[in-house]
């Protein structure tokens, strides 16, 4: 008996094992034109919820580059991923919102866990402000973005919200580990809700404005994280950055967060909504002109390193909101050679003295990743026979070894990323006569740290001044700084660092004896990508034009006379990527093949646009061409061909050949790379070389062969990449199954492999038990 019952929990542990494999599909579904999941344009919520409730725990449902119009909630599921192409690409539209949202949620989650929502961008529908926040509106706190109620293990990135009525993501009645990053929002009132969660909510790296109430607010949930955040007010009456509404928020943890131009609040518990207790942190903040923190009643807090300032490099104004950048990359556009970097110390034509045989130099930093500083002996020749000292630095500042007095110029080099060139300033002139010793007998020193590590921070900018002199020092690999004073009174004491958050103007008092005066520097946000917009390039009828030639001028290039600061050909989607600075006007050019112009202007401040131009002919102003008449432009596919085969050398080993051919011979810098799919969406290169990898100026077919090993059942991909003069940048990912008992994507996969040996095994023990009565 004990034998049988035995043999029946083994029998139903391996079909449990069975069932549970075969159900682990991980599969992706995709939404979008020519799917099965087609969206209409409108009511696409129909298309978007079939395709989430075909799915099993761990699909994803793919939403295709495209417009979804929809007028009730998409309604989650346990286990899928629900996945976009991009803020920009995939947008999710509320038709009509006043009457489909005015009481519904867009994206609605409840009772479910192990989610994860991402990559596109929620659109309310709502067009005008005054109409979204009029104060006679409403539902104007309705329309939530991402609504969560009782569920768990929930991850929200990389999603963007605008034109909104309600809250973007509001979690509720026990949801417990939430984690939002990388997420850019205005919305009509508040960014995030925790409201009567369980714990474990994180929330970081995030981009939120209020207009109405508060960025984020915590009611009666235990250990939420919230850091590396950019809080801002927009117009209206934005209240507060992080509000406290009352209940137990022990474990409440606020730290390396900006909090821009606030109009009430930064942080703060507001009585009205009731009493609140446990304990938290709030740490190493920044609060750039807007109020100081001062305090959540009835919690325990424990508050330090945080810095109230006015530094450009958190200011709204410089298009830098802090971690994340409003357009959702997270990064500010790098160095484009527009401004020539200039000295800041020393001042053009002074005289200074050398201090332990260095002078202290510094200058403009213009998020650069390198400069060049030269030192001449002459002030009137700049060449090398005149150089006497040149270094290369990512620093804005550095001690330079100059041992003897005299005049010296210096001109200060940035190097131009976008265009991979140095920019020099005009030359400065200054006289170094006499020598100082850095012993301090009366004055001020300290150290210059880390606000986070501790670590000294090294060639930073140490200004000391009062209303009639100032002096400046740099710090050395201690972070150690020293300034002799001769006198009593009140100086004011700063420090720039690259890298780093300026600091704020500190008051020293001299009393004719050393001061010790030790500072801390928060980092600046890291942003190390440029900001790309992608332009679309369309006919007045919403036809995608291919191989549109698009020129790109600044204001002050004359599309008549100069280059193009940029120029691009657009792609098969009719699409031209282009490396812009958030807030200046371009002129911008569309050429067509048959060689008609159309010119317009962008200011950017969004990731994507669409130019339209008309088909056919060039527009004398005033004139309108008629719909439907455009420029004969070949499809890509007549014009370029890829393809991928295989061929065994033995059991062991095979050539994979991929060819290529561009029946208009206008195709450049031709490569090759073979690799896999990573979960059939991820390239992965092998590092395996081909024998024609790279080809300049490919003519005819041209084809590539790699040798592989262990090769049955394997699928290999191979990137063509090229350059084309009519479709832009070619990238074709072509791939080939070969056959062979391990094939992953024939017949049997190996869980279905492992499915029927485990269904023999327990048929073999039923027949034994059979057999046995």
């Amino acid at each position: 008996m004990v034998c049988m019952k035995t043999k029946n929990i083994l029998v139903s542990f391996l079909l449990f094992i069975c069932f549970f494999s075969a159900n682990c599909s991980c599969a992706i579904i995709y939404v979008g034109p020519g799917t099965s999941f087609s969206p209409a344009g409108s009511n696409d919520q129909v298309v978007i919820n079939a395709a989430i409730q075909s799915a099993n725990p761990g699909d994803t449902v793919q939403l295709a580059s495209s417009t979804f119009h929809i007028s009730s909630p998409i309604i989650m599921k346990s286990g899928v991923t629900l996945n976009g192409n991009g803020i920009g690409a995939t947008v999710i539209y509320c038709d009509n919102p006043i009457s489909n949202f005015a009481t519904q949620n867009i994206i609605s989650c409840e009772g479910i866990s192990d989610i994860e929502i991402s990559n596109f961008l929620i659109d309310g529908g709502w067009e005008s402000l005054s109409i979204m926040h009029a104060a006679s509106n409403k539902y104007r706190e309705y329309e939530k973005g991402v609504y969560l109620r009782n569920c768990s293990n929930a991850v929200i990135h990389d999603l963007k919200m605008q034109n909104s009525m309600g809250d973007f993501i509001f979690c509720s009645k026990n949801t417990n580990n939430v984690q939002v990053y990388n997420t850019v929002c205005k919305p009509g009132h508040d960014s995030f809700d925790a409201w009567s969660c369980g714990d474990g909510i994180s929330v970081y790296n995030n981009c939120w404005g209020t207009f109405i109430n508060s960025c984020i607010k915590i009611h009666n949930t235990k250990n939420v994280q919230i850091y590396r955040n950019t809080f801002y007010s927009d117009a209206g009456s934005g209240n507060a950055g992080v509000e406290v509404m009352g209940g137990d928020v022990t474990g409440l943890n606020v730290h390396n967060n900006i909090f821009s131009t606030l109009q009430l609040n930064t942080i703060y518990h507001d009585p009205a909504d009731g009493p609140c207790s446990g304990k938290g942190t709030v740490s190493n903040n920044i609060f750039y002109n807007s109020p100081e923190y001062n305090g959540i009643n009835g919690m325990d807090i424990t508050s330090i390193d945080n810095i109230v300032t006015s530094s450009y490099s958190s200011s709204r104004g410089t298009k830098d909101y802090g971690y994340v950048a409003e357009n959702g990359t997270g990064n500010l556009p790098v160095y484009d050679g527009s401004a020539a970097a200039s000295l800041t110390f020393p001042a053009d034509g002074s005289t200074i003295s050398t201090v332990n045989g260095y002078v202290s130099i510094s200058w403009t930093y213009l998020n650069a990743t390198m400069y060049s500083i030269n030192i001449y002996n002459s002030t009137s020749k700049f060449d090398s026979s005149h150089l006497i000292y040149s270094l290369n630095t990512s620093q804005t500042s550095a001690n330079l070894p100059i041992s003897y007095n005299g005049p010296f110029a210096i001109k200060i080099g940035a190097h131009d990323d976008v265009h991979n060139l140095w920019v020099y300033s005009s030359p400065s002139i200054f006289t170094v006569s006499g020598k100082k010793s850095a012993t301090v007998y009366s004055g001020v020193y300290g150290y210059l740290m880390d606000a986070t590590t501790g670590h000294p921070i090294q060639s930073a900018v140490i200004t000391l001044s009062n209303n009639t002199w100032d002096c400046t020092q740099i710090t050395d690999v201690d972070g150690l700084y020293q300034f002799t004073v001769n006198g009593k009174g009140t100086y004011c004491l700063t420090a720039s660092a690259t890298g780093y958050l300026n600091s704020p103007e500190l008051p020293v008092n001299m009393t004719g004896i050393n001061t010790e005066m030790n500072l801390k520097m928060v980092q600046a946000p890291d942003y190390s990508e440029p900001h790309y917009v992608q332009l679309y390039v369309s006919t007045d009828s919403n036809e995608k034009i291919y191989g549109c030639e698009v020129q790109i001028y600044t204001a002050d290039n004359d599309p008549g006379n100069e280059k193009p600061n940029f120029c691009a050909w657009t792609n098969r989607a009719g699409r031209a990527n282009f490396h812009l600075t958030q807030g200046v006007t371009y002129k911008i050019v569309t050429i067509n093949l048959d060689g008609q112009k159309y010119t317009t202007t962008l200011t950017p401040d969004m990731d994507q646009y669409t130019i339209k131009i008309p088909s056919g002919e060039t527009i004398p102003s005033g004139k309108t061409i008629p719909l439907g008449k455009k420029s004969a432009i070949p499809a890509i596919q007549a014009a370029i061909s890829t393809n991928c085969t295989y061929k065994q050398i033995n059991n062991t080993a095979a050539y994979i050949n991929a060819s290529y051919y561009d029946s208009s011979s206008q195709s450049s810098n031709l490569t090759f790379v073979l690799g896999t799919m990573s979960e059939g969406k991820t390239f992965v290169p092998s590092g395996i070389s081909g024998t024609n990898d790279h080809i300049s100026k490919p003519v005819g077919v041209v084809t590539d062969s790699f040798i592989v090993t262990d090769y049955p059942g394997k699928t290999y991909t191979v990137k063509i990449t090229a350059q084309s003069q009519t479709y832009g940048t070619v990238c074709e990912n072509v791939s080939v199954s070969i056959p062979g008992s391990n094939a992953s994507n024939l017949g049997f996969s190996y869980v279905g492999y492992f499915c029927v040996l485990i269904l023999i095994i327990a048929g073999f023990v039923l027949s034994k038990n059979g057999k046995a009565h």
